[in-house]
């Protein structure tokens, strides 16, 4: 199934999303394009191959480039996003982890942009993740194959994915502030089936109006962020982050896959 269609349908927290953050998304991924997304991936998937993640820079070259005073922000600005990913046995060993970084995705610089604007407000958010072509993913039952672990149930982006995808609730958004402020999203699933995690991403849904869907908003935003984590219906939806994982991580039926994101900026 065409995970970018099926995305599409979706009417997918912070209205306290600070400036510094919403600012390092978006000049840090200016270079991120738009692009068309195979069959099997969700909107904000990589067209062909792997997607690239952010490059390892030498500490030598981090110095050279770190901004001087009163350069402003001509050196420019990153943002960091970092997966955990601990699949633990029933009785809550740890069998493996894992660690990667994710890229910053077209529907997530036009959350960025409603935010940055007031055309938008922020609502929940979701991890939800699947196999590589031809693989096997560990939630291989629902009308497509992705794992989600969601806010809410009962509100988007969480309904849209408990409609199509294996999904659970009980994610958590912890966002940290001041001296290195960072969003952190953790949640974990237990998976239904053998499979392989080769594909992960992080979704969003972000209001303007009360019963707006789809599309872009067209004015500035007259709704709460608490009415927009309640929302059935979102102006604004879809992948803000994710990444190709190097090496699939494998997992055996009925083991937990425990997921944490935290985003960060220099």
């Amino acid at each position: 199934m065409n995970s970018r269609t099926v995305f599409s349908f979706r009417s997918h927290r912070f209205a306290a999303v600070t400036l510094a953050f919403a600012v390092a998304l978006v000049l840090s991924q200016a270079a991120v394009g738009q692009s068309s997304a195979p069959a099997g991936f969700p909107k904000g998937a990589p067209a062909g191959g792997p997607m690239v993640a952010e490059k390892a820079v030498p500490a030598e070259a981090k110095e050279e480039s770190a901004q001087k005073p009163g350069e402003g922000l001509a050196q420019g600005m990153k943002v960091h996003g970092h997966w955990i990913i601990d699949v633990k046995n029933a009785d809550g060993t740890l069998a493996h982890h894992h660690e990667f970084e994710n890229s910053l995705q077209y529907d997530g610089q036009q959350l960025l942009t409603g935010l940055l604007s007031g055309y938008a407000v922020m609502g929940g958010w979701e991890i939800y993740f699947t196999t590589q072509g031809g693989g096997t993913s560990p939630c291989a039952g629902g009308t497509a194959p992705f794992c989600a672990i969601v806010q809410s149930t009962t509100a988007q982006p969480g309904l849209f994915a408990c409609g199509f995808y294996t999904c659970v609730g009980g994610l958590t958004v912890t966002p940290t502030f001041g001296s290195g402020p960072t969003i952190k999203l953790a949640g974990s699933i237990t998976a239904p089936n053998a499979g392989t995690i080769g594909v992960v991403f992080t979704g969003f849904g972000g209001c303007s109006k009360a019963g707006e869907s789809g599309g872009s908003p067209t004015s500035t935003a007259t709704i709460t962020p608490q009415a927009c984590l309640a929302a059935t219906t979102v102006a604004l939806t879809g992948t803000a982050t994710g990444t190709n994982v190097a090496v699939p991580i494998a997992v055996a039926s009925g083991q937990i896959i425990q997921v944490t994101v935290v985003l960060s900026f220099s």
